[in-house]
């Protein structure tokens, strides 16, 4: 059985989103340049940010990937606590393939998101959102047609957006027993 990140990214949309929120994100056309791959430049610095979790744990709604968070310090606290997340914060979520119930060494994609100004996208809470993977494994190159930078309003990135409106601050969360001691 495929995984909903393969589904979602081979037919192009979120298999957790409803035809409502879909039908609120960029139609074809809109974004187009933002499908093109280029070096991660939102989020690059992600090892400086403060990372949130002690050890990976598995994401669902990232493909079943195993995933780390790291946020910038504009946003941390209150990412940690619940409060409005302010205009800069940064999250960016590393990833790695399954392999039978643990991480692999297969590195995943890099998934970002921007909390930006009033104005930037205000459906989506003016959050930017971007999918990096500098070198997928050879059977998804194939599929996605070599490495992968979808982002902003790509209808590619619907993947993230669609998934995220359905959370209390556009956010998803942690596993609680990953976080690190605040």
């Amino acid at each position: 059985m495929r995984s909903l990140w393969q589904l979602a990214v081979v037919a192009g949309v979120c298999a957790c989103a409803t035809p409502a929120v879909r039908a609120n994100g960029p139609q074809r056309g809109d974004g187009a340049a933002e499908d093109s791959y280029a070096p991660l430049d939102v989020g690059a610095d992600y090892l400086s940010y403060r990372k949130l979790t002690d050890r990976p744990f598995q994401s669902r709604d990232h493909g079943d990937r195993w995933v780390d968070v790291y946020v910038n310090r504009i946003g941390a606290t209150e990412y940690l606590s619940g409060a409005p997340i302010p205009v800069g914060t940064i999250v960016v979520k590393t990833s790695w393939q399954d392999d039978h119930g643990a991480p692999s060494r297969v590195a995943g994609p890099i998934f970002v998101m921007e909390k930006r100004a009033p104005g930037y996208w205000p459906e989506r809470d003016d959050w930017y959102f971007a999918i990096h993977w500098a070198k997928p494994p050879a059977e998804d190159a194939a599929r996605f047609g070599g490495p992968v930078y979808w982002r902003g309003k790509s209808p590619r990135a619907a993947y993230c957006w669609e998934c995220h409106d359905l959370y209390d601050r556009h956010l998803g969360g942690l596993v609680s027993s990953t976080q690190l001691p605040r």
